[in-house]
């Protein structure tokens, strides 16, 4: 599937992000890799999508309808898609608010010349017509004739070649929204368990999320607001002077389940 028809997915209601799957965590660095990547068309991992006809507890404000007929959920590669949705969209995707994005990963920008990416830094940009959002280059904003007319009128001479690489990396960030986002699929037979088992699996190889995050993910499914219930519960223990991380919880959870037995 296109990037740009996934982000049309989200946007018509037929791509969905289940609520026991974390918040979006990514740093600013991880999106920059990413969009160096796909300048490059490297290979960028796979997206995990669940067919199905009675989704889980979904994150943000959109509730399923039976009337609506299978809707694909995302079970991996939500990270990708979120920054992805940021950088090419400009705005958040509908499943979060602004509170909920730690690390906003727009506002990057790109020398069109050297390919080099970097957030916003007044000494070096301003005034320097290289730099160019992102963003302002996905939606069409940025056109190639203005770039190189602004770089010669700023007193700078190009040769043929140079003009030549400066319309090739435009059209390469360009084509971005266009490039094939591989897709794996959960067939619409699964489960809600089989889905759940099928994401722990599939992270539980990486190293970004810790075995307290994955534990939630099997809570979550079963709990669908174990996680903001547990979120409430750390700002009241903070506010009484006792700062946990989220672990923590999970944890206490599991010692107090497996103590009355269960093989959670």
């Amino acid at each position: 599937m296109k990037i740009n028809q996934i982000l049309d997915k989200i946007d018509e209601k037929q791509l969905f992000i289940p609520a026991f799957q974390r918040e979006y965590v990514w740093r600013r660095g991880h999106a920059k890799n990413l969009i160096a990547s796909l300048i490059r068309e490297y290979p960028t991992g796979t997206m995990l999508t669940w067919e199905t006809n009675t989704p889980p507890e979904l994150k943000g404000d959109w509730e399923y309808s039976s009337h609506q007929g299978s809707v694909k959920i995302i079970l991996d590669g939500q990270q990708r898609i979120t920054t992805l949705y940021m950088l090419i969209r400009g705005t958040l995707p509908p499943y979060y608010t602004e509170s909920e994005i730690k690390y906003d990963p727009r506002g990057l920008y790109i020398h069109i010349e050297t390919l080099e990416l970097q957030y916003y830094k007044k000494t070096i940009m301003d005034n320097n017509p290289y730099w160019l959002n992102v963003t302002d280059i996905f939606q069409r904003k940025v056109r190639e004739r203005n770039v190189i007319k602004e770089i010669k009128e700023n007193g700078q001479e190009l040769t043929n070649e140079q003009e030549d690489t400066i319309s090739d990396n435009l059209q390469a960030v360009s084509n971005i929204p266009d490039l094939e986002f591989l897709e794996q699929t959960v067939p619409i037979r699964a489960t809600l368990k089989e889905a759940i088992d099928i994401f722990y699996i599939v992270n539980a190889s990486g190293v970004n999320l810790t075995d307290a995050e994955l534990a939630l993910a099997q809570i979550s499914g079963y709990w669908p607001t174990a996680r903001e219930e547990f979120k409430k519960k750390l700002e009241i223990l903070k506010e009484d002077g006792f700062v946990f991380k989220l672990d923590f919880i999970i944890y206490c959870l599991l010692g107090i389940l497996h103590n009355k037995g269960s093989e959670m």
